[in-house]
């Protein structure tokens, strides 16, 4: 705790540096699992670190302790959500641990040509759906958001998926996860049909 003088805000005052968005408070069912991954995975824990870190600038901006531009707190804030959501797929399982820098992909995870009865049961077994679409070439589904999670595997062709101010391109096998309330646009990249799976737990 920090007193106002200390850190430069009005004398006698107190502020609370405290992580407000602490992922244990937004996921209490998950502090176990964010105990765990914090002793097992340093990929994770170097995430979290992060996390807190822009949590912790976030609140100071929200206090007027620091005041930088407005630009540059909103793009901090979608730098947190980005985050979140990064962690909270790790949590859950629908991220790998060892995560690339893909981060919401896993590539080739299912071989080619893709056995769309080998999604459905992987797919079932974690907790979602699975149903499938065939695009046209050009196809696009624009600015769609879920209230659940999603993932999607490309069958036959090439999809692009626009999230998080971010691009993905996907190959036959790849699968790619979009958390909950999170924008997305997807299009078919392919010059000829495209067919893919997605299901929603």
């Amino acid at each position: 705790m920090l007193s106002g003088a200390a850190s430069g805000g009005t004398p006698g005052t107190t502020v609370e540096l405290e992580h407000h968005r602490d992922l244990t408070h937004e996921f209490p069912e998950l502090k176990t699992r964010v105990h765990e991954l914090k002793l097992e995975s340093t990929s994770f824990r170097h995430l979290y670190a992060v996390y807190q870190a822009i949590d912790n600038e976030i609140y100071r901006i929200e206090q007027e302790i620091e005041t930088p531009s407005d630009d540059y707190t909103e793009a901090l804030k979608r730098r947190r959500v980005h985050l979140k959501d990064r962690l909270y797929g790790m949590l859950t399982g629908r991220i790998p641990i060892a995560i690339s820098n893909d981060e919401f992909v896993v590539r080739h995870k299912f071989r080619q040509p893709v056995d769309t009865g080998l999604v459905t049961r992987d797919w079932i077994a974690r907790g979602f759906s699975c149903r499938a679409f065939v695009d046209a070439p050009g196809k696009i589904w624009r600015d769609y958001v879920h209230d659940t999670d999603e993932l999607v595997t490309v069958v036959e062709g090439r999809l692009g998926v626009h999230m998080h101010d971010e691009d993905w391109e996907l190959e036959p096998g790849d699968e790619l996860f979009i958390p909950r309330a999170v924008m997305h646009t997807v299009r078919n990249l392919h010059t000829g049909t495209t067919r893919w799976l997605y299901g929603y737990d």
